[in-house]
């Protein structure tokens, strides 16, 4: 080929190529590459795009001393589905003497017209304020002139007098970035603790001193720690079923402040030891206070529970009383606004309220019980390195008896003595001993979890099938069917099962133990419901109640763990009579499976004898947590369970 034609070639692919690759992610400029590419690479499925962002953190000189952070950002729309992206909102902090100001608000949208670029600013009175609650206020807007290929354009600096608050970065977002860059200047009088969280590292991680960057009064200054941390490159984090808080795992650098020295020489620690926190949550209106005040509670008891012994049936009727005469009102504060006094006046409380009352409760008849300050699920992990006490949102009690402690909470009507509530499942809490200081302590479960399907079929010479279920479930799986029955009705509750399936006739509903709390949830019908021949072959699929109706692991890939909170178990058990002279000709081979190290297995086996076939389906987890390696096991696990419920088939050939 001469080099003449090799240069038509070259020239040809360089127009046909996909222009993604010379998106501008070095600034802010707007670029026509960046708004003629429609696709990304990397992520065929993402609707925008971060191609530019980046932030920068310092303590202003001044008398104020404000923190001021700088925020530049430029995103790409590369369908309708990122058009969420195009709706901004900023939350700015405030308390009763101070709040965070927004300075220098500048939007714009850009297209691509007739060749040249376009840009259309967001106007000041389409910007709009907004009391967001007590302690935010929001500031919204929307670009206008929004299509697949735009480029929205937004820069702002937030000023902050809550030093203390020192802005980090969230590298990953729910969209794909292509650089993120993140700069704080942290003077030397201000220490802070910096945490990376996530998977992801960092492709920038620099530092450096620049010197007198801060200054003070009587000449005094400081010199301030130069930090450059960026990424590239960065895949979108996509939530999944079973996992914690997304704060949790997606990549971010965190701050917070631990000490601070002023140039006149006050000294200021604001990461605390536990014995000093012990000291104020004992000190503390809403939590310590409220602690000490077991005798309002010495008339809320009928004489019938005070007057017997101090066995755990005691414990477990003053548990069941606080449980059913007080509600809990949804709200989970616990440091704001707790009177004891109130919560016996009007009935109701946050759940710090709730379950101070059932401490206080049991103190006052006598029982060893200590508060236990945890953080549920939503709201992410506990520092465990040193106290951070915003970091809890939610109190249990803890209940000795002897050489037995029950972890309680009577926020829940449905829930039974000595669990807690699914969203308290986040690995441990801070036991509050204010004689002999706190401690940790794991928040696990007692009840085991468990699903218990038993069916005795009959398939009839009308070619039907005819039977009886029995469902069981236990656990927190007993405990979400009392739920809705709590919340509807029985009656309710029946008629969804009966219209579950049209095909299925279910009659005979019954329901044992709704208000046996500790006992296994059950149900049971009969079942009565047709099936198709062909050519004197009858097709039969057992599972009419498969445990997964799809699989919850759709990533290609997690970063994150799986976490389910307890360990899990399903048994399905089905007897299948066929009519004399009626033939099994076809009966699937039995299959086992098993996750790696034994923490997980599936079995299904069957059984013939004569005219009659036993099959039995048990699954377990035998974890209630696994590590992202275990993903793609468990994914393939559930594909496994889904088809084997799904398309079981035995084959009965008709009797003549």
């Amino acid at each position: 080929m001469n080099k003449k034609l090799l240069l038509h070639y070259f020239l040809f692919f360089s127009l046909i190529l996909p222009a993604q690759e010379s998106y501008n992610y070095k600034n802010m400029v707007v670029s026509k590459a960046d708004l003629a590419n429609t696709t990304y690479k990397n992520d065929s499925t993402a609707g925008a795009l971060h191609i530019f962002e980046k932030g920068y953190s310092r303590i202003e000189n001044g008398k104020n001393y404000n923190l001021l952070t700088d925020y530049k950002r430029k995103i790409k729309i590369l369908d309708k589905e990122g058009y969420t992206k195009t709706k901004i909102e900023i939350l700015l902090y405030k308390d009763k003497n101070n709040k965070e100001k927004l300075n220098n608000l500048i939007a714009h949208t850009f297209n691509l017209e007739n060749g040249e670029i376009v840009s259309t600013k967001v106007k000041e009175n389409d910007i709009y304020e907004e009391e967001y609650n007590e302690n935010y206020t929001l500031v919204k807007f929307t670009f206008p002139n929004i299509k697949p290929g735009s480029v929205i354009r937004y820069s702002y600096q937030l000023e902050s007098p809550f030093v203390f608050n020192f802005n980090g970065w969230d590298f990953q977002d729910d969209i794909p970035k292509l650089y993120s860059e993140y700069i704080t200047d942290l003077p030397g009088n201000y220490t802070y603790n910096i945490k990376l969280i996530g998977p992801l590292t960092l492709s920038t991680n620099e530092s450096s001193i620049i010197k007198n960057c801060l200054e003070g009064g009587r000449g005094g200054s400081a010199s301030c720690s130069h930090n450059i941390y960026a990424m590239k490159e960065i895949p979108a984090f996509r939530e999944e079923q079973y996992m914690t808080a997304k704060k949790n795992y997606f990549s971010r650098v965190q701050y917070e402040l631990k000490e601070f020295k002023g140039f006149d020489g006050s000294n200021k620690k604001y990461t605390e030891t536990w014995k000093s926190v012990d000291r104020k949550i004992k000190e503390n209106p809403n939590i310590g206070i409220q602690l000490k005040k077991a005798g309002i509670t010495k008339a809320i008891l009928p004489d019938s529970i005070t007057m017997a012994p101090n066995t755990l049936e005691k414990a477990k009727s003053i548990y069941y009383y606080i449980n059913t005469t007080y509600a809990w009102n949804k709200k989970f504060t616990i440091f704001n606004d707790l009177s004891i006094k109130k919560v016996i006046e009007t009935k109701t409380g946050n759940v710090s309220g709730i379950n101070i009352l059932l401490h206080n409760t049991l103190q006052q008849q006598g029982y060893e019980v200590h508060p236990v300050l945890l953080s549920t699920r939503k709201n992410g992990y506990l520092t465990k390195l040193h106290p951070v006490i915003s970091d809890f949102n939610y109190l249990i009690v803890q209940l000795r008896l002897g050489e037995k402690t029950y972890l309680l909470d009577a926020t829940e009507k449905m829930l039974p003595f000595g669990d807690v509530p699914y969203r308290c499942l986040n690995q441990q809490g801070r036991l509050m001993d204010f004689k002999n200081g706190s401690s940790w302590i794991d928040i696990k479960p007692t009840m085991r979890s468990f699903y218990y399907y038993k069916e005795n079929l009959k398939l009839t010479i009308t070619d039907s099938i005819f039977g009886d279920q029995e469902f069981v479930y236990g656990g927190y799986h007993g405990l979400a069917k009392r739920n809705y029955i709590n919340e509807s009705s029985e009656a309710s509750y029946i008629k969804n099962i009966k219209e579950q399936d049209e095909e299925i006739k279910r009659t005979n509903i019954t329901i044992k133990n709704k208000n046996q709390l500790e006992k296994p949830f059950i149900e049971k019908r009969t079942i009565h419901y047709p099936l198709n021949q062909t050519e004197g072959l009858i097709f039969i699929n057992p599972f009419t109640k498969p445990f997964f109706d799809e699989n919850p692991f759709k990533l290609n890939e997690r970063t994150y763990p799986i976490d389910f909170g307890y360990s899990d178990s399903y048994t399905y058990t089905i007897n299948l009579e066929i009519p004399s002279g009626y033939e099994f000709i076809d009966i699937p081979k039995s299959v086992k499976y098993s996750l790696p190290n034994e923490s997980g297995s599936l079995k299904l086996h069957f059984n013939r004898t004569n005219n009659q076939l036993s099959i039995n389906h048990i699954i377990h987890f035998r974890s209630p947590y696994y590590s992202t390696e275990y993903y793609t096991y468990l994914k393939k696990f559930f594909n496994l369970i889904i088809d084997l419920e799904n398309n079981t088939i035995i084959t009965v050939k008709k009797g003549t």
